[in-house]
């Protein structure tokens, strides 16, 4: 299945967070339940962040709704598609509620070659699931025993997940050159302290920009 090819970025990244969550005071039911309901990991990596440094509810929730409001028009597209196949309203729903960056492009990347089947929509959101939440509870759980990611580089799962995913949209120059240049200059945003602008501005400006001026790219 094709959600299992992303499996080598998500399972040490579901691990990281499990193992994080609790260094930071939650309970392992308590992380497990922040990845089975909120289920991004960068808006969860930013919960516990803020949580860590004693931050609100308010906080965390006002950081995690902007960080994921690109889910809206992701929804909206994995909707059109789920519509094409025909989607019951309670499909729709588990449809919206399982979107993410990772199951977008593997669905927008099936409907290239052909319309996919509705089963085969609703398995890939579903299939990050489980292994998003199985190994937030394995790290959860047995964090302290695990060995040390760093040395590995699976610390940096999530960046290679996103350059891996720039990989399957930028199959024209335009989109190519679009997403280079996103990451240029979303990096050195981050270099002066600028993430949420590089993480929440710099994608959707570009994208509408191309989208704008290379319509049909």
């Amino acid at each position: 299945m094709q959600a299992f090819t992303l499996a080598p970025g998500i399972v040490p990244l579901g691990l990281l967070f499990g193992a994080a969550a609790v260094a930071a005071g939650f309970s392992p039911a308590a992380a497990i339940a922040l990845s089975a309901l909120v289920f991004a990991g960068g808006a969860q990596f930013a919960t516990v962040g803020l949580v860590a440094t004693g931050a609100t509810a308010l906080a965390a929730t006002a950081l995690v709704f902007l960080i994921n409001s690109r889910y809206f028009l992701l929804s909206a597209a994995t909707l059109d598609l789920g519509r094409q196949s025909g989607a019951t309203p309670f499909s729709r729903l588990a449809l919206a509620l399982g979107t993410v960056d990772e199951s977008f492009a593997l669905q927008a990347a099936w409907a290239k070659r052909a319309l996919p089947p509705l089963a085969g929509l609703l398995a890939i959101p579903f299939t990050l699931w489980v292994l998003w939440v199985g190994a937030t509870a394995v790290g959860a759980y047995l964090g302290e025993l695990l060995p040390a990611v760093e040395p590995f580089g699976l610390d940096y799962a999530l960046p290679g997940i996103f350059v891996g995913l720039l990989g399957i949209f930028a199959d024209t120059k335009p989109r190519l050159y679009a997403g280079l240049a996103a990451l240029g200059v979303a990096a050195a945003l981050t270099l002066v302290g600028l993430t949420l602008v590089a993480v929440l501005l710099v994608p959707p400006l570009f994208a509408f920009a191309l989208g704008r001026w290379a319509p049909g790219e």
